[in-house]
């Protein structure tokens, strides 16, 4: 009889230990959801619930501690920062006390590599480099561990994968770091990594699919791929303004700039006041849009809402100077000299703001032409697909007397809008006479030179000839804009791989 009432006690506590495991992790991907669509309160009383049922368990803490992280990463807020180390380190403590007594158990040693992946980003947006460094080989080897034991727990391909793809961009002064803990960079290996973790994962696919969508768009120059991530995004957590910010980006950089407005106005509606600076950015956006458009009075309003609302350095620079062009060409001349001393002021750390900057510095001393003026808007032509507008306007230009710099310019413009019409020997010889240039401002044309000849090469199936002015291009591309030239590089090579 005791043995009978034994066995029936413990069919009973794996009966309720199910369920209650069954309940949290019902618990946890009903805040999951709220929390991807950005209803971050009830998505925090869900895992605190988590917490009020399995108090040991570092589940719950685990996920406020991500709910923090994101808000951190797109306010920047200190109070956001403490939040989620608080929770972070509370989720750690639980992990290695179940660790030590089952240290095969793939779930938590993977949810200890995403704790630690998120403080290696939480640290490094911090500016606390070697700390970011530390927390990433944690990570990495918490990752590893999980494949060891078990090769088709594929979420832990997610953080693998970003680890690899990130480390590939360590500038040159923190590379001691990389090589003090150890870890190790391949692009091509981390973004298959990503994918699979957005492929065969369970709990990694949407985090998969929004860094995909940044790595298409930012790094590859892959907008359609860019766009079917994103647009699967806001298809499940519409109210989502990061996913929709970043569909509105990759929308940009492609040129369709009607449906980048559908996101972008959607952000500005909802003016999420957890994240005001993707509200701030929105209004960037806008503007450039506007500003694209030539139509610089309204590119003028929004760029200064940015301005207004903005709590960080990041594209100030580039706000106002092109607030300051917008106004010379409506012929405010106060407001133009106003805002080009505070194009000065952006954070030099990105290239639109140190381009900008150097921009501002050079029109003080060498007062804007109107050719100068005339070569903004013909560029606008082009980022607006009015390739002919474009290479009739510049041929009557190219007829004046330009200095060099506006001619290395004139020639950037009309080579790649007869690409883009599909006159490949002409965009040829354009790009080859901007290599005769002698620009001292401007150098920025010579790699996006070999790259217009390198995709006009491609186009005529010169798979040879255009991968040696690729590598041309990359020699020397050390100049503004390299980020956005590296990825048309990028995205050209692995065109040419499936030539």
């Amino acid at each position: 009889m005791i043995k009978k009432i034994c066995f029936i006690f413990s069919a009973l506590f794996i009966i309720i230990s199910s369920t209650q495991a069954q309940g949290i992790q019902s618990l946890a991907e009903q805040g999951l959801q709220k929390a991807y669509n950005m209803e971050l309160n009830a998505a925090e009383k869900i895992f605190n619930k988590m917490i009020d049922l399995k108090p040991e368990q570092p589940d719950g803490y685990f996920y406020i501690a991500k709910i923090h992280f994101w808000t951190y990463l797109a306010t920047h807020d200190p109070g956001e920062y403490q939040v989620f180390l608080r929770f972070a380190e509370i989720a750690i403590e639980k992990i290695e006390k179940i660790l030590k007594i089952d240290k095969k158990n793939v779930r938590i040693l993977c949810m200890s590599g995403n704790v630690s992946s998120y403080q290696a980003m939480a640290f490094a947006t911090n500016e606390s480099s070697v700390d970011a460094f530390w927390a990433s080989k944690r990570a990495v080897s918490n990752f590893e561990q999980v494949l060891e034991l078990n090769p088709k727990y594929y979420d832990a391909y997610l953080g693998l994968g970003l680890f690899d793809y990130a480390m590939s961009f360590v500038p040159d002064f923190l590379k001691w770091a990389v090589n003090l803990t150890g870890l190790s960079s391949d692009k091509a290996r981390g973004l298959r990594y990503i994918k699979t973790a957005y492929q065969k994962g369970t709990t990694s696919k949407t985090e998969a699919a929004f860094h995909l969508a940044k790595i298409y768009t930012d790094y590859l120059a892959d907008y359609d791929s860019s766009y079917l991530f994103s647009k699967s995004l806001i298809a499940k957590y519409p109210n989502n303004t990061l996913f929709r910010y970043v569909h509105a980006v990759s929308l940009i950089q492609d040129r369709q700039y009607e449906k980048a407005m559908e996101s972008l106005n959607f952000i500005i509606r909802s003016d999420n006041t957890k994240f005001p600076q993707i509200t701030a950015l929105a209004n960037y956006r806008k503007g450039e849009i506007y500003f694209k458009r030539n139509q610089f009075a309204r590119a003028v309003d929004f760029f200064d809402a940015f301005l207004e609302q903005s709590k960080e350095l990041d594209l100030t620079g580039m706000a106002a100077y092109r607030i300051a062009i917008s106004h010379k060409h409506l012929n405010n001349d106060t407001e133009y000299q106003k805002y080009l001393i505070q194009a000065k002021n952006g954070n030099q750390d990105i290239f639109e703001d140190s381009y900008a900057k150097r921009k501002s510095e050079y029109f003080v001393k060498n007062p804007i032409a109107d050719i100068d003026l005339k070569l903004i808007r013909f560029k606008n032509f082009v980022d607006n697909r009015r390739y002919k507008s474009a290479i009739d306007s510049v041929k009557i230009l190219l007829s004046n007397e330009l200095n060099e710099n506006q001619k290395a310019e004139a020639l950037t413009v009309i080579s790649e809008a007869s690409l883009n019409l599909k006159k490949y020997a002409d965009a040829v010889t354009y790009a080859e006479n901007i290599l005769t240039s002698k620009t001292e401002n401007e150098k920025w044309v010579y790699p996006y030179s070999y790259l217009i000849q390198a995709k006009a090469n491609y186009y005529v199936k010169e798979k040879e000839e255009a991968l040696r002015l690729l590598e041309m291009a990359e020699d020397v591309n050390s100049h503004d804009f390299q980020d956005y030239i590296q990825s048309q590089i990028e995205n050209l090579k692995r065109k040419i791989s499936r030539m």
